[in-house]
């Protein structure tokens, strides 16, 4: 399975390099990146791509807050360690 979006590429804050949306999609080994919709989500609407290509399943998947916290709460969890670090190095 391809999409129209296979070949497009950024660089991967995971990996710290370029890579491509297949890549991104199956992780070379058939598993989706869990920060698939986060990443790519500026340049096309990637939960479309995802959904019509992979399944609700897999969107939906993408979609839920990771290790149970609600987005928000991850995003200041996030913040304070850039705070912390921050006030470490000064």
């Amino acid at each position: 399975m391809t999409t129209p979006h296979d070949t497009r590429e950024r660089r991967c804050p995971r990996l710290g390099h370029e890579v491509v949306f297949e890549y991104c999609r199956t992780q070379g080994a058939e598993t989706v990146c869990p920060r698939l919709l986060d990443c790519w989500f500026e340049l096309f609407d990637v939960a479309e791509t995802v959904r019509k290509h992979l399944g609700e399943e897999v969107l939906e998947q993408l979609q839920k807050p990771k290790d149970g916290q609600p987005k928000v709460a991850s995003l200041m969890e996030l913040i304070e360690q850039a705070r912390q670090s921050a006030d470490h190095t000064d």
